[in-house]
């Protein structure tokens, strides 16, 4: 599987010993991925190749098990319906399942596979995948496609399994969009160690074991109470809108865009996106006012 997703990440990024066993991996015995979207802006994938050094292309054509992706995959028509059937159906191997974006369970029709709607993909591939892996939060919640008031009655992917009483093996790594690292190193730890410890809502604890909140580098402004009422402001950034109290993520010590910066870096609040509320309420925006904070 590392392999699989090896096409979209790169292995600049790890440390000597696990991209030496990355790099022995015999691509044999790697389970095949297949790469679904659903309700999404698909920013996650665009997140997911975000390798530098090798190219994505260098990685999709000399190390890819990436068996289909609906914005990578050079195949297209009949081919690869084909190929995407034979696995689904159980006839032509082990595979692991990756989805992006939310389900339209309201409107099946929102989300077609050639002739076949998503929702019949997922049903039948829950009898014949390895596994499963939500990638980014509208996978993993239902995020802004299921937003309140939305018309396609959109569900994530352990929402959608749980209403089929279906329990498949599962991880869901949440985010808007997602971080390389979070989906990156949960494959090398699948691939070299087994399953990794997962929190009460199937993200790996080694991301999202601790709030946002209880890392900042601006908690002390917090211990302190000297909150920011404007942005630009010093000060802990709680009363602009800052969601770091419900989010479970790493960013404060991961950083985005190559380790170059992050929200709170920017001198903008956490949004939350790895939470479960992330884009659910109309009446809960992004940000805030002080004066309502």
């Amino acid at each position: 599987m590392a392999a699989s997703l090896s096409a979209a990440f790169g292995l600049s990024g790890f440390s000597g010993p696990v991209g030496a066993a990355l790099k022995q991996l015999d691509p044999k015995h790697i389970p095949r991925l297949i790469y679904l979207q659903g309700l999404s802006c698909s920013g996650c994938s665009v997140s997911l190749l975000q390798a530098e050094s090798p190219s994505p292309l260098t990685m999709i054509t000399d190390y890819s098990q990436l068996l289909f992706h609906g914005d990578l995959s050079a195949a297209s028509g009949p081919r690869v319906m084909e190929l995407l059937d034979s696995y689904v159906d159980g006839r032509a191997g082990e595979y692991f399942l990756a989805l992006e974006g939310a389900i339209p369970e309201g409107m099946p029709e929102a989300c077609m596979l050639g002739e076949h709607t998503l929702i019949r993909y997922l049903e039948k591939a829950a009898r014949t995948m390895t596994g499963a892996v939500a990638i980014g939060s509208c996978a993993t919640y239902g995020g802004i496609p299921a937003a309140e008031g939305n018309l396609t009655g959109a569900v994530s992917l352990p929402e959608f399994y749980r209403k089929r009483q279906l329990e498949p093996l599962m991880i869901t790594i949440p985010g808007c969009s997602v971080h390389p690292d979070w989906v990156w190193h949960t494959i090398s730890h699948i691939v070299r160690v087994g399953i990794p410890k997962l929190n009460k809502y199937g993200s790996p604890e080694i991301f999202f074991g601790r709030k946002v909140h209880d890392s900042c580098p601006r908690y002390h402004y917090f211990q302190e109470e000297i909150l920011a009422r404007h942005l630009g402001e010093e000060g802990c950034l709680f009363k602009v809108g800052c969601l770091g109290p419900e989010a479970l993520a790493d960013c404060p010590s991961r950083w985005w865009n190559g380790g170059q910066t992050w929200c709170v870096n920017a001198n903008a609040p956490c949004v939350g996106c790895t939470a479960p509320i992330f884009a659910r309420s109309k009446n809960f925006p992004f940000y805030r006012h002080s004066g309502t904070g």
